[in-house]
């Protein structure tokens, strides 16, 4: 596994990712290690990665994009186990890629919290095969302090408690799981609730994407061009007829249909809960596992290396990805744009998710002390709509006080009024207008407000 954390390395410091929560984190995580007092990055509040983040924000990028890595590793090593446990005969194979799909890979180096929460589901999900059932309830309680959504895998790892030794022994098991997961999340959430209460659970009303966006986020950005290429193939194997291959399966008969409810159960809660607010495709990470582990039940022996070479090709190979942005990945000679949906995307063959992620990283860093070099010659009082761009330009911009020129999300109502009164110009980031008109109904134009770039492209 020393492997794994060692491909992470050369991604590691090109700042906290391109999802400006990242960038959050880094923040209110510099915020508690300077000053004691904790705030939430964001609702509805990730006290664990934020805790350990204060720890090590001293230390840079590096060092917080290092801990995700750390924590990625670990999420790997409980899946290998897991495997190990079930009796699977290629537990490495499947562990590394599990380690390689896109959104795994990318996320496990940046700052972000999706590899934390998937580290702890999956030492549940270990201590639940191994009977442990109390330390699985336990590490189900802080991956909840990692991400709250994780509580959802109560219910498959309940179906996976159940056995026929009679229902009072069933229930038994199932609270000997629930209760420490309550009461551990709980613990983990209480610097939370000082703070807002039972307000914390919510989470920001953004507005719903396109649905070739969300097929996108679904598919492509989750396993890449290849992962989903080699997914599609192996699809279509499942419907062949046994008399046409000579099938040698990977887990034994004892991994039975109740591991396969369960599996489907934890991929179902995901994909519903995606679809809910399809906003990243890092809310899909916790699935990724469980997908591996139903191709493994029941693909061959060959089959199932196909899928998994393919999803260990993936990351570095072929990618889709937008160019009408400020901070779109630098292209290889090897690559084509073309229109979809009415956005122009790039088909790079030579460049994979994690090589372009990379340079959309380091392009959008560039983009952002460009801005803030500019600021030098803002000569009246200015607010600068930010939006995505917002907690990186703070924290790009370090202890430099900008005495003219004031950064915001966005601008409700009372804040706009208040700032063209004042007599402020307003500007914003690249359609950012657009987000603010459409997430709190506020058209800033009627304010005055200009683009502070003159390129349109977001």
């Amino acid at each position: 596994m020393f492997g794994v954390l060692l491909s992470r390395v050369p991604f590691l410091s090109a700042g906290y990712g391109l999802d400006g929560d990242a960038w959050s984190v880094a923040l209110r995580a510099r915020q508690l290690h300077d000053t004691g007092v904790y705030e939430v990055s964001r609702l509805p509040g990730y006290p664990v990665q934020e805790w350990l983040s204060s720890l090590l924000v001293a230390y840079g990028p590096f060092a917080l994009n290092l801990l995700s890595a750390i924590f990625s590793v670990i999420a790997v090593v409980f899946f290998v186990l897991t495997l190990k446990a079930l009796r699977f005969k290629r537990p490495f194979l499947a562990g590394i890629a599990l380690a390689a799909v896109p959104v795994f890979y990318i996320h496990s180096t940046t700052a972000i919290d999706y590899n934390y929460a998937l580290a702890f589901i999956l030492g549940s999900l270990f201590f639940v095969v191994k009977d442990r059932i109390v330390l699985a309830g336990i590490f189900l309680g802080i991956a909840i302090g990692c991400r709250i959504t994780s509580g959802a895998m109560l219910l498959p790892f309940a179906i996976l408690l159940l056995r026929p030794d009679g229902v009072k022994a069933n229930i038994i098991r199932i609270v000997k799981i629930v209760l420490p997961t309550l009461l551990v999340g709980a613990l983990m959430f209480y610097p939370v609730y000082r703070i807002h209460g039972l307000n914390f659970f919510s989470f920001y009303d953004v507005p719903y994407p396109s649905i070739p966006k969300v097929l996108y986020k679904f598919a492509i950005e989750v396993w890449g061009v290849i992962g989903l290429v080699g997914l599609l193939v192996v699809t279509s194997l499942l419907f062949l007829p046994n008399r046409s291959i000579r099938r040698q399966y990977l887990f034994p008969r004892s991994v039975n249909e109740k591991y396969v409810i369960a599996w489907l159960v934890a991929i179902d809660v995901y994909i519903i809960a995606f679809l809910k607010l399809p906003m990243e495709a890092g809310y899909l990470i916790p699935l990724i596992p469980f997908v591996i582990l139903i191709f493994g039940k029941y693909l061959y022996d060959k089959a199932f290396v196909f899928l998994c070479w393919m999803l260990i090709a993936s990351p570095f190979f072929a990618t889709i990805s937008p160019t009408d942005r400020l901070d779109a990945s630098t292209t290889s000679a090897l690559s084509f744009s073309f229109k979809a949906a009415s956005e122009t995307l790039n088909f790079d063959v030579l460049k994979g998710p994690i090589i372009s992620y990379d340079s959309r990283r380091g392009n959008g860093i560039k983009l952002v002390n460009e801005v803030l070099n500019s600021m030098d010659t803002i000569s009246s009082k200015s607010v600068l709509v930010s939006g995505r761009w917002y907690y990186q330009l703070l924290v790009q911009q370090g202890d430099t006080i900008r005495d003219k020129m004031l950064f915001k999300s966005y601008l409700n109502e009372d804040e706009a009024v208040h700032y063209f009164a004042k007599g402020y110009e307003i500007y914003f980031m690249p359609m950012q207008d657009f987000f603010n008109k459409k997430m709190l109904g506020i058209d800033l134009s009627i304010y005055g407000a200009k683009p502070y770039l003159s390129n349109p492209e977001y």
